[in-house]
């Protein structure tokens, strides 16, 4: 499932663009909108089960949208009190640290600044009924701001000092929202994780991103304010640690790398076209030392089949460990693949089997496994099954419930069945066993159990996971 506004937890997932291989943009979109980012990760759900417990407390499906609630909560109530603790400290840096409660009373109570700072998060606070008494909630807080004021919060002012000082440069790019887009950025993660896991169906999934999606879209003008605004959370939250969480310099080196990239890769999804992010890159760069690399600083020319087969078939066998089903080297026997070069000799042979007339298909399929008796797409697996007088095309649509099984031939080879017809004999992954392809060739049946099955059994469940990816996508174009 794509959504546009999964885009706002982008910095979690810099780290699975594959830049260095100069994706187009079409990939890079489908990666950064895509409801499932951590599928490129072996073992990903029961990874993703364990950061909802360890880091939300989220064990079951009814428990995620009360989290949701209070940091939506958080991102409101937190996003006043730092915004004034911002401006105090740009109004009297050198004070700040030491500043009485008094002192700062004095200052929050002249003219209405406590109103200044709640008018950004107004269509917020209103949506969502945050707190009911205007009144009550303007004194609340008051008092909250004041605490960090108070004698006893003297080392914790002391450390939000330090912090503001070495952010000094952009603090003011948050434009009164202070850490909102952190904690936003995280509903919106938490909807994604749960969502892959089961937590949410797809008509939950889409309708609380809708809804968070279009608040944090109300709520920040540019991708320059967001960003600096989840910076700044970020840096305010470094201490915390748990399963699957992202470090603070990772977090901020991506946020900065997705900013800076020439391919305006953030307006991929439409939101806050335009945004001018030249102040929030020199800041990021001059204060952390990041910069962006010349191999991550390019975007290529889409090639269909190449991208298709990154884009939406490798990160689900990556996830099971059998990537290497894609790799040409590896799979040279049995089928073939594309490959980013389309000049290259493995390109040009899977070209002339995928014009096989015996192959005819829709010129708007997307081939991306062919042999002389194959040819997967998009849509379809056609597959020439072999009789005793001539041969059979089948033609076996994704939206279909396949099986996916194997079984050893006379000589050892792996056939790969569906629907109990063989497609190809599974490629062995050599490499990581530790041998030559020509020792690989000499293996016996023992060995070959021995060094392949876990893949084996993998490689049915991702192409079992395929099935279902496809065989959905196939049946919401047909709607």
């Amino acid at each position: 499932m794509n959504n546009k506004y999964l885009i706002l937890a982008a910095m979690y997932r810099y780290g699975i663009l594959p830049m260095e291989d100069n994706p187009s943009m079409d990939q890079i979109k489908d990666i950064l909108t895509t409801v499932n980012p951590h599928t490129a990760f072996p073992y990903s759900k029961l990874i993703v089960k364990k950061a909802l417990n360890d880091n939300y407390g989220i064990t079951k499906p009814q428990e995620v949208e009360p989290v949701l609630k209070e940091l939506l909560q958080y991102a409101v109530t937190d996003g006043i009190i730092y915004s004034a603790l911002i401006e105090i400290y740009l109004h009297a840096p050198e004070q700040f640290a030491s500043m009485s409660r008094e002192k700062a009373a004095v200052y929050f109570s002249a003219g209405e600044r406590i109103k200044r700072y709640i008018k950004p998060f107004a269509p917020v606070w209103e949506q969502f009924h945050l707190m009911e008494r205007f009144s009550d909630s303007k004194e609340k807080l008051r008092s909250s701001i004041l605490e960090f004021f108070r004698r006893e919060n003297d080392g914790e002012r002391e450390n939000l000092s330090m912090l503001f000082k070495k952010n000094k440069c952009w603090l003011s790019l948050t434009g009164g929202r202070s850490m909102a887009g952190f904690n936003l950025s995280r509903i919106i993660s938490i909807v994604s994780d749960a969502s892959m896991i089961g937590f949410l169906t797809e008509k939950e999934t889409e309708a609380l991103l809708n809804q968070y999606g279009k608040v944090t879209e109300a709520l920040f003008g540019s991708w320059q304010t967001y960003f600096s605004s989840a910076v700044f959370g970020k840096q305010l939250m470094s201490a915390v640690s748990g399963t699957f969480i992202l470090d603070s310099s990772g977090y901020v080196e991506n946020c900065y790398k997705l900013a800076a990239h020439k391919g305006k890769l953030l307006e991929v999804s439409g939101l806050w076209p335009g945004s001018d992010m030249t102040e929030f890159c020199r800041c990021i760069s001059e204060g952390y030392g990041f910069g962006l690399h010349e191999s991550e600083s390019h975007t290529g020319i889409s090639e269909p089949r190449f991208a298709f087969s990154r884009s939406r078939v490798f990160p689900i066998f990556h996830k099971y460990g059998v990537g290497y089903l894609l790799d040409q080297e590896i799979c040279e026997p049995s089928y073939r693949v594309p490959v980013s070069d389309t000049n290259s000799g493995w390109f040009s042979d899977m070209e002339a089997l995928v014009k096989k007339k015996k192959f005819k298909h829709c010129p708007d399929e997307i081939p991306f496994m062919a042999n002389s008796r194959l040819l997967m797409t998009d849509r379809y697996i056609r597959l020439l099954e072999k009789k005793l007088f001539g041969s059979r095309l089948h033609v076996i649509p994704w939206s279909q419930k396949l099986h996916f099984s194997y079984e050893f031939t006379k000589h050892d080879l792996i056939a790969f069945k569906v629907n109990d017809m063989t497609m190809f004999h599974l490629p062995r992954n050599y490499k990581k066993v530790g041998i030559s392809k020509k020792d690989d060739g000499k293996l016996h049946k023992d060995k070959v159990i021995s060094y392949y099955l876990e893949d084996i059994k993998n490689a049915v469940l991702a192409f079992s996971e395929l099935n279902q990816i496809l065989g959905k996508n196939r049946v919401q174009k047909e709607r």
